[in-house]
């Protein structure tokens, strides 16, 4: 039987680079703004997407229409006049780009976050949530849970946050399929408002794939590929740091980002370190002359790893999300995750019952039609577009560096 032997060249292990992503972006402009050179939504194709891609959705947010693309990773709200309009309701359109939407924004302006930043500010827009992700897949991951919790439980940091949560996601059957940590409150006095909030949430990224969302297929390499490392555990690291603003929040985000990038090469990873050092700082208990520890917290020195953690972020760059999930990654997925398992299935059913597997897959996926997810559906969408060229291309690389014995 033949078996695969090719290697994987993504890095894995504990010196896979941090990562940053732009993971949620809503703005709303007024209506006559947006309507321009005879387009009702101007600024949808100025940023590369056409109308009729989308599907007509129902209204949201105070808004009696709307428009959907691919499951909803961009979707846009507005006010239609022949319908009923809400009372209060505003005259503008209402942009979201969910985390799949970005990555695919992301792609549509060649990641030039900046550019796009300033287009938008002097076109008119009013920025209302930003949501930036520092994404940790090294193995084992470089802040831990263990160590987050360790700091919390002894109050060995400091925090411009009143209050923080640590929330244990469990199976009825006891066994944990995730964890996150929050500091600071989406809602309740001084957490939302006219003014906004930030919001810090440490999670693992991708037991939430796994269990939450069941998309193990939507990991990216660097993490599936966790599982050929000796020193694998049997659970996958992937450590998200997201930081969410909102409102004005959001504004000054944006606003310090184009400010840093007069100076800095690296302006939202040094806009994130400065707002993530101030949201937590994990420290260490710090003797003075006598011997004794400081009872002012302030005069602690900082976690000398989590201090390293900091300055590798700020040193990181924002990644290509769409790299992360395309269709060499997924045939990748398929070549070092899926075929190795489906030749082992294959292999037992055969040798037992005298019939191949692969049959009774294909019967399976007949008779079982499963939805995509957003990322799915993202990467569906994209392929019309595709060369076929590209796509022998594609083919050809699986193939090629398969490694048949």
């Amino acid at each position: 039987m033949a078996t695969i032997t090719g290697t994987s060249t993504f890095i894995v292990g504990p010196k896979v680079p941090i990562r940053f992503k732009i993971d949620w972006l809503a703005f709303t402009l007024p209506t006559s703004v947006d309507f321009k050179d005879k387009e009702k939504f101007f600024l949808l194709k100025k940023l590369g997407y056409e109308l009729s891609d989308f599907e007509e959705v129902g209204g949201k947010n105070f808004f009696n229409s709307g428009y959907s693309l691919a499951g909803g990773y961009v979707k846009l709200y507005y006010n239609d006049p022949s319908k009923p309009v809400q009372k209060g309701s505003s005259n503008y359109h209402d942009y979201i780009f969910t985390g799949v939407g970005c990555s695919d924004l992301h792609q549509k302006i060649n990641g030039d976050w900046i550019r796009l930043f300033k287009y938008l500010k002097d076109f008119g827009v009013s920025f209302r949530r930003i949501d930036i992700a520092l994404d940790d897949m090294s193995y084992p991951p470089r802040i831990s849970f263990g160590y987050i919790e360790r700091k919390l439980a002894r109050g060995e940091f400091r925090s411009s946050k009143r209050k923080y949560n640590v929330i244990q996601d469990k199976r009825t059957s006891g066994k944990p399929v995730g964890k996150s940590v929050y500091f600071g409150s989406r809602g309740g006095s001084g957490g939302g408002g006219s003014f906004g909030h930030t919001v810090l949430r440490i999670y693992q990224k991708a037991l939430q794939l796994i269990y939450s969302k069941k998309q193990e297929s939507s990991l990216p390499p660097e993490v599936l590929l966790q599982s050929t490392l000796p020193n694998f555990d049997g659970v996958y690291s992937w450590v998200r740091w997201e930081i969410e603003f909102t409102k004005a929040k959001a504004i000054a985000m944006i606003d310090l980002i184009l400010e840093k990038s007069k100076s800095s090469e690296n302006p939202i990873a040094e806009s994130y370190y400065s707002v993530l050092r101030d949201t937590v700082d994990f420290l260490i208990p710090t003797k003075n002359k006598k011997g004794q520890i400081y009872k002012n917290k302030f005069k602690w020195r900082s976690s000398p790893k989590y201090l390293d953690f900091l300055n590798k972020a700020r040193s990181a760059k924002l990644a290509n999300p769409d790299k992360l999930y395309n269709l060499e990654t997924v045939l990748d997925w398929i070549k070092y995750s899926v075929t190795p398992t489906l030749q082992l299935c294959n292999e037992i059913v055969s040798d037992k019952l005298g019939i191949s597997f692969y049959d009774i897959l294909k019967e399976f996926e007949m008779e079982n039609r499963l939805e995509y997810s957003k990322k799915q559906q993202r990467l569906l969408l994209e392929s019309r577009f595709m060369d076929e060229d590209v796509l022998k291309l594609y083919l050809n690389h699986f193939l090629d560096s398969k490694g048949v014995e």
